[in-house]
């Protein structure tokens, strides 16, 4: 009879971390929409217009890239609908951080149809549909053009280095201050045509409606130049030069996508983690009032949400996640669209980089220096 208790007890307790699973209850309580925030949610985000987009890159003669234009662009036409963050995107992060979790989640056909976790990572196992890469290409994988510089490559176990394969190593979680990673589909743009201009080690990203969640803990940085980021770029970025030729901007034409979800400044509040999208529309963000707090020692999970039913993107920082959970429901992913957050339209008055008065260091600098 106790054995019978005992198993029954344990069932709801199953089961009642299941059904937590399938609501909003995770959402992080009590909310804040200001200052030191738990949500924000960009409203108004689709663009019409276009951008400057990567169609060639000539490579050039060794030593000195004497080649005028080497970066080939064309205008691309976009309009609808979250465009251009409709299109793939890549996600990036910059240390010092430790990873301990990611899923990606992306909706079925019909209008309430389950997302579905198409692509996940545990630290210390292998992924599933993922790839860790870097801007190492040239030795072991990838490429280096004397005019383009590195392409992509596949990051080495440690994430500080190139290696040979896709996730040839296993990676721990630990990415140090000095490297950057980000992460792409496993499928190649060699297996399927990419979208723009495409060299070295290529991979596709998640393109239309999609969910990254991630838990993640930022420690203090040895140098105060050197401060943790995680961003979401257009895939094409990467494809080409993250920090050369690339379709990254701002205006029309120009600013194929980017959204900074958490980027701490050098220069500002080591603590604060500040967040910017940028399109062919402009530019235009939380501002240096309102912040996520950078999470020093404990670690937190965030859910960052790219939706286009609802013209929408939105980041909520969330209590506990069950990564073993394989789809969530329209309704909460709804939930969360619509959760206590701040608010900013990007249908209105989008500033442009410069109007944006933020202190760029290591993190927002080196990539704003590249590429406009």
């Amino acid at each position: 009879m106790r054995l019978l208790f005992a198993s029954a007890a344990l069932a709801a307790l199953c089961a009642s971390s299941v059904h937590a699973q399938k609501t909003t209850e995770n959402l992080v309580k009590p909310a804040s929409k200001s200052g030191s925030l738990t949500g924000l949610k960009y409203t108004s985000v689709g663009a019409t217009g276009s951008y400057d987009q990567v169609t060639n890159m000539v490579p050039g003669t060794f030593p000195s890239c004497t080649v005028n234009p080497s970066c080939i662009k064309k205008p691309k036409k976009i309009s609808g609908k979250l465009a251009p963050f409709n299109e793939e995107m890549t996600f990036n992060f910059r240390g010092p951080l430790n990873l301990y979790n990611i899923a990606v989640y992306q909706p079925g056909s019909g209008a309430n149809a389950p997302w579905t976790q198409v692509s996940s990572w545990s630290a210390g196992k292998a992924p599933s549909n993922l790839v860790f890469m870097n801007n190492l290409g040239g030795d072991k994988s990838g490429e280096f053009s004397i005019c383009g510089g590195n392409s992509q490559s596949f990051a080495n176990g440690a994430w500080n280095a190139a290696t040979t394969a896709a996730n040839a190593e296993i990676a721990k979680g630990f990415l140090d201050e000095d490297h950057e990673i980000n992460i792409m589909t496993s499928k190649t743009c060699k297996e399927s045509a990419c979208d723009g201009f495409s060299r070295g080690t290529a991979n596709h990203g998640w393109g239309d409606s999609k969910m990254l969640v991630v838990t993640f803990d930022m420690p203090p940085s040895k140098d105060a130049s050197k401060v943790p980021a995680i961003w979401a770029l257009n895939a094409q970025v990467v494809r080409s030069a993250e920090y050369g030729c690339n379709c990254r901007g701002v205006g029309s034409p120009g600013g194929c996508g980017e959204l900074d979800i958490l980027e701490t400044l050098v220069g500002a509040d080591p603590n604060h983690g500040i967040s910017e999208i940028y399109s062919a529309k402009g530019a235009t963000g939380s501002g240096n009032a309102n912040f996520f707090a950078r999470p020093t020692k404990d670690k937190v999970t965030y859910a960052v949400i790219f939706d286009v039913d609802t013209d929408s993107i939105a980041i909520q920082r969330l209590s506990t996640w069950d990564y073993s959970e394989k789809s969530v429901t329209r309704a909460v992913v709804e939930g969360y669209l619509n959760a206590p957050a701040m608010e900013v339209s990007f249908a209105h008055g989008a500033r442009r980089r410069s109007e944006l008065q933020k202190p760029r260091g290591v993190v927002g600098g080196h990539r704003r220096r590249h590429g406009m």
